[in-house]
């Protein structure tokens, strides 16, 4: 980088905590499926360090300013989580509607008993009972990120920017 150019972007405000971040982004599964991206015209607006995006992701925009341009992994652990095997569980299939077809794929969430909507994720049907993963969909699997910074501001306390 020349030294003019870095002279210019040492001027710029860098993502750090508390600071409104304007960002464009695509984020996809490592086959190539997309997960989310902001939508033309319509860039993703944050507070840095709030818990308003996954944590991984935010930490990878870390120091950057706007115009700049930067692809990552987001490692499962800093994304969603791992895949934990004890949030797998067989439900017995009285709880649902008789007429009700249950297929592998299938999404369904109830209340618990404490008032938390749970939900899970159908990934085999048996004769009596339903195996349920209560893991988010995206536990266990890395986040392939595409990112680039529109605009960094300090923190006023207003809302975020104004459309």
């Amino acid at each position: 980088m020349s030294a003019s150019i870095q002279n210019r972007l040492e001027g710029l405000l860098k993502v750090k905590k508390n600071c409104h971040v304007r960002i464009k982004f695509k984020m996809s599964l490592a086959n190539g499926d997309l997960v989310d991206a902001s939508e033309e015209g319509e860039p993703l607006d944050f507070i840095c360090g709030r818990g308003q995006v996954v944590t991984g992701f935010e930490r990878e925009l870390i120091g950057m300013t706007a115009g700049q341009h930067k692809r990552f992994i987001v490692a499962a652990a800093d994304a969603y989580g791992a895949h934990d095997p004890t949030l797998v569980s067989e439900i017995p299939k009285a709880g649902f509607p008789i007429d009700r077809k249950l297929e592998k794929g299938q999404c369904f969430s109830y209340r618990s008993k404490q008032g938390a909507e749970l939900r899970y994720r159908v990934v085999d049907v048996k004769r009596d009972t339903i195996v349920a993963d209560f893991n988010h969909p995206l536990a266990g699997k890395p986040l392939h990120c595409d990112v680039e910074i529109l605009d960094v501001r300090e923190d006023s306390g207003d809302a975020l920017y104004d459309r």
